[in-house]
């Protein structure tokens, strides 16, 4: 083919005549088959979010939702033909081939055994370790990003192992600073318009799902105590007790019911 003729594929370059070339309405990109079933816009599905309370009145709706990162080859269509899946695309913080970050639907508490077995169930052949599982949380007036630091600074390194917490790493994607509650490497993001984002938290898979339990029952012990109390009836001590006492709480309930499982 002389020049005039002939496309190239976008990704690996290669030369592809009117026949084999694939074009991407999405990006206005011409690929070769291979790079078409893996650039961004084939792996991309904008999450459309149902509410999980919808036509069941409910005074307080605690809901949490999980980004989970997967940095490397895995079961893409377990995850995405899963019915707590709303969405997923490609991240520019994960490295291998294969990688995909999902996003969850919001969720209620009675759905936390179901996400958990998903989460079992995702396996991957590389190092994860950069990868995130942040938590977003349903927002309220009393839900502020001050009280939740107070909370996360009163744990101590074992508890946030335990929780699957990274802030007290040397990481810099989640950073926990006094009065920083805004962009992508702090460990409380407060730019979202309904939920708060907690990126302290590390990736779920298989070899983390064990922490799940724990760490979705710690944040609901502790948005439920902020509902109780306007803002700012609560002291800095009284948060951290709370804090420190909720996540003892979950720990041992967690550890308990999973010695339970492996007896049955």
């Amino acid at each position: 083919m002389c020049g005039d003729c002939a496309y190239y594929c976008e990704h690996c370059e290669h030369s592809l005549c009117e026949d084999c070339q694939e074009y991407c309405e999405q990006c206005d990109e011409r690929y070769c088959p291979y790079c078409y079933e893996r650039h961004a816009c084939a792996n991309t599905q904008d999450p459309c979010y149902r509410d999980p309370y919808e036509g069941r009145p409910v005074r307080e709706p605690f809901t949490f939702g999980l980004e989970i990162e997967v940095d490397g080859n895995h079961d893409t269509d377990m995850l995405r033909n899963h019915r707590l899946i709303a969405g997923w695309c490609p991240d520019g913080s994960l490295h291998h081939d294969g990688s995909l970050e999902y996003q969850s639907e919001p969720m209620t508490m009675s759905q936390l055994t179901e996400i958990r077995r998903l989460v079992e169930r995702i396996a991957t052949d590389t190092d994860n370790t950069l990868s995130g599982g942040h938590m977003h949380i349903s927002r309220t007036g009393r839900q502020t990003p001050a009280r939740w630091y107070w909370a996360l600074e009163a744990l101590d390194g074992t508890q946030c192992e335990a929780l699957n917490m990274r802030h007290m790493t040397d990481t810099r994607w989640c950073e926990l600073i006094h009065g920083d509650y805004c962009g992508k490497d702090t460990a409380i993001n407060d730019t979202h318009r309904h939920t708060i984002e907690f990126r302290t938290f590390g990736p779920w898979h298989h070899d983390t799902a064990g922490r799940l339990d724990a760490a979705v029952h710690y944040m609901h012990a502790m948005w439920r105590f902020f509902q109780k109390f306007p803002v700012p009836k609560l002291k800095t001590r009284d948060i951290q007790a709370m804090s420190r006492v909720a996540a003892t709480q979950a720990i041992n309930d967690t550890n308990a019911t999973t010695a339970g499982r492996r007896r049955i």
